[in-house]
């Protein structure tokens, strides 16, 4: 099915009664799919990255559509389950002759003008990212460091209150264009001694990329210690993988990791975000600082397209550091990472497995860890006897 990685779709079923089923363009485990009829059926393409031209074709009954799909070196089939809103899909697919199914799923590409405020937008005063939930906005932008802000849509209008890392604050208003690619707007200090107008185009995500993005802690101890880094070897890794786009920065404090943080919620596609450092029940370590998992989930709360967060420190899944970055993300994000004090060469063998199986095979982080400590020996909990490798107690919370 690694095929479906660089190549195109074709589906052929029928419209659900009373909506547009599966027609219209969706965003998937591999890349962007677009669907309409023709040919008496569902007809479409799709692509994640330049390559062959794959075909499927089934039928849909209900919610279901069933497929047998057909690439030039590999054939199988699946099914997509639309959701009640019909906003998304889940479904599973597996290669003939193969027993285990793997995840593919997507969600439908809402038209700019229906997605409201929400999104990244490219303004008058950096780049912005705003999260709506009903008539509630929240978000933050790039002036001065992370700018705050958080208001509500009311008569078209989001009307909104913002505040500044040097405490500057104030108030304003946005309104959107008829096709919700750009919005104007107006803002003022508190005090009402400045003020003006403010513009955003919207940053639409580009089809079929993903991101992994490392932070990482130095691990050397003086001098006589040559560099070295996971960062590093998981550039060399990835490389070879279309479409996944990685970037490595270093962190000594808890201001540098806000701060390379703090450009998280504008990445506009699909987020691993992997942590390489020592680690305590209590926490990530960095020199004699510890970070929190509230203090990790605080960073991460205007990021949504962090999807997975992979912790590559000895012991922190073993207390409570996942429940409480997830509490101050403020979103059920899965988190993984270890339980045990991890061998270095068994870490790496397992964190470049699971990122493997997310990045560059599509499956979901639960699956990937579940799969992860059936393949490797010495990803689980147990002792083995006659393994040189220490386990590492493999962990997700999700």
């Amino acid at each position: 099915m690694f095929c479906l990685l660089a190549g195109f779709l074709i589906l052929h079923g029928r419209l659900l009664a009373g909506g547009p089923g599966f027609l219209g363009e969706w965003e998937t485990t591999f890349g962007r799919m677009a669907l309409k009829e023709g040919d008496g059926g569902l007809r479409g393409t799709y692509q994640a990255g330049a390559g062959p031209e794959n075909t499927i074709r089934g039928e849909v009954e209900g919610l279901v559509f069933s497929f047998d799909y057909q690439e030039p070196g590999a054939t199988g089939e699946g099914s997509f389950t639309l959701s009640e809103d019909g906003r998304s899909f889940s479904g599973k697919w597996r290669e003939k002759g193969q027993e285990l199914w793997l995840p593919w799923e997507g969600r439908r590409v809402a038209a700019e003008a229906s997605s409201g405020f929400s999104g990244v937008w490219k303004t008058s005063f950096g780049l912005m990212r705003l999260m709506a939930a009903g008539d509630a906005v929240i978000g933050c932008y790039q002036y001065g460091g992370l700018s705050e802000l958080t208001g509500a849509v009311q008569d078209g209008a989001f009307r909104f209150t913002y505040t500044e890392p040097g405490g500057t604050k104030g108030s304003g208003e946005f309104r959107l264009s008829a096709d919700g690619r750009t919005f104007s707007g107006t803002w003022k200090t508190a005090d009402g001694g400045n003020g003006g107008q403010w513009q955003g185009e919207r940053v639409p995500p580009v089809a079929g990329r993903s991101w992994l993005v490392v932070m990482e802690a130095h691990w050397e101890q003086g001098l006589q210690e040559p560099e070295y880094s996971y960062g590093d070897m998981l550039r060399q890794f990835f490389t070879r993988v279309p479409g996944v786009s990685m970037r490595h920065r270093f962190f000594d404090e808890e201001e540098d990791f806000a701060a390379w943080c703090a450009e998280l919620p504008y990445l506009n596609e699909p987020t691993v975000f992997y942590v390489s450092s020592h680690g305590t029940e209590e926490g990530i370590t960095v020199g004699k600082h510890v970070l929190s998992g509230e203090f990790i989930g605080r960073q991460l709360r205007y990021a949504p397209e962090v999807k997975a967060v992979h912790l590559g420190s000895c012991l922190t899944m073993a207390g409570g550091v996942p429940e409480a970055l997830r509490k101050a993300c403020g979103r059920p994000v899965p988190v993984s990472g270890f339980t045990k004090v991890a061998d270095w060469a068994g870490s790496a063998v397992i964190d470049f497995s699971y990122l493997d199986l997310v990045l560059s095979r599509g499956i979901a982080p639960g699956e990937a860890v579940r799969q992860v400590r059936r393949s490797v020996s010495f990803a689980g909990e147990e002792e083995l006897a006659d393994v040189a490798i220490r386990p590492a107690g493999l962990k997700i919370v999700e």
